[in-house]
C-alpha cells in the first residue's frame, strides 16, 4: 500500500500539486492500523554487492569488448556513486521523447572527467529524492584499482565517441545501441557472479545500494556520512547494512561483557 501511495505522491509532485496530505499523522496511523491487521510480507532476499564481490565480478570482464567496457563503467560508477539501478538504466519507451530524456536520465554529457584524473563529476538530472529535476552533481573519486570509476569511464569514452553527447550514457552494443535496461543489468550481474564463483545467490537490482551501504559501514564511514553519500533523507539506509552470524555473536558478547563498541568493531557483513 505504501508503494501505491508513493506512486501517487510522485505523480502529484511531477504535476506540481501540493502533497502535504501525505504527511498527515492520520494517514500514518491508518497505515499502522492496517499493518497490525495484516501479516507483514517477507522481505525480498538480496545478496549485497560489497566491494570484494564487485572486484571479483569486474575481473571476469575483458578489456576489448564494447559491452564489457560498458558494464565495467556502469557497475563501477553505480557503486562509487551510490546509484540506484533506475538512475543509470532506462527502457526503450523512455527514448520516445528525445527532448526530455536528458531531464530524467543520464546522458554522455552527464559525465565530466577532471584533467588530473583524481575524480569525475556526475550530473544526476533526477532521482527518487530529487523529483523536481533540479539536478544533483556528484563528485566521485578515482580508486586506482580494478573498480575505479574514473579509469572505467576513460576506457569507455574513446570507443564511444561515435555517439552524440545527448544520447544515453550507457547502451548495449556499440552499433545496435539497445536500451541499457535494469533487466539486462541484473542478468549480467547474475552471469558474472556465477562465472567468478560467487554462486547464484539472490542477485537483483537491490544488490547495489545495500552492498554499498554495507561496505561503507565496514570501512568505518559514519552513519551520517553514509546517509549523505547515498542521498538518503531518512534512516532507511540502516536497514541495508547487514551483519553476519559471527558478527552478531561478537556484538552480543561485547554487550554482555560491558565493553564499548567502537567504530572499528561496528562492521557489516562481508564475503
Amino acid at each position: 500500500m505504501k508503494l501505491y501511495l508513493c506512486g501517487i505522491k510522485s505523480y502529484q509532485l511531477d504535476l506540481g500539486i501540493e502533497c502535504t496530505a501525505f504527511t498527515d499523522p492520520r494517514l500514518e496511523r491508518t497505515l499502522q492500523g492496517i499493518k497490525r491487521d495484516h501479516q507483514e510480507p517477507d522481505r525480498r532476499q538480496r545478496t549485497p554487492l560489497t566491494r570484494p564481490y564487485l572486484l571479483a565480478i569486474l575481473n571476469k570482464l575483458g578489456n576489448t569488448s564494447y559491452d564489457d567496457l560498458v558494464i565495467q563503467a556502469a557497475f563501477s560508477l553505480a557503486f562509487a556513486g551510490f546509484l540506484r539501478v533506475g538512475e543509470f538504466t532506462y527502457r526503450k519507451n523512455d527514448l520516445d521523447s528525445r527532448s526530455t530524456f536528458r531531464n530524467w536520465f543520464l546522458t554522455k554529457s552527464s559525465i565530466r572527467l577532471i584533467a588530473d584524473g583524481a575524480h569525475l563529476e556526475l550530473s544526476l538530472p533526477a532521482s527518487k529524492t530529487n523529483p523536481f529535476r533540479h539536478g544533483i552533481k556528484l563528485t566521485i573519486a578515482a580508486s586506482q584499482d580494478a573498480g575505479c570509476p574514473v579509469m572505467a569511464m576513460k576506457n569507455l569514452i574513446p570507443i564511444d565517441a561515435h555517439r552524440p553527447p545527448h544520447t544515453p550514457l550507457f547502451c548495449i552494443g556499440r552499433h545496435q545501441q539497445l536500451p541499457f535496461t535494469s533487466e539486462y543489468v541484473v542478468q549480467k550481474l547474475r552471469e558474472l557472479a556465477i562465472q567468478c564463483g560467487l554462486g547464484r545467490g539472490a542477485w537483483n537490482g537491490h544488490s547495489f545500494r545495500p552492498g554499498v551501504a554495507t561496505w561503507a559501514a565496514h570501512v568505518g564511514i559514519s552513519e551520517s556520512q553514509i546517509q549523505t553519500l547515498g542521498r538518503w533523507r531518512s534512516d532507511a539506509y540502516k536497514l541495508y547494512i547487514e551483519y553476519s552470524r559471527e558478527q552478531r555473536i561478537h556484538l552480543s558478547q561485547r554487550f554482555q561483557q560491558g565493553q564499548k563498541t567502537t567504530q572499528a568493531h561496528h562492521t557489516s557483513r562481508l564475503p
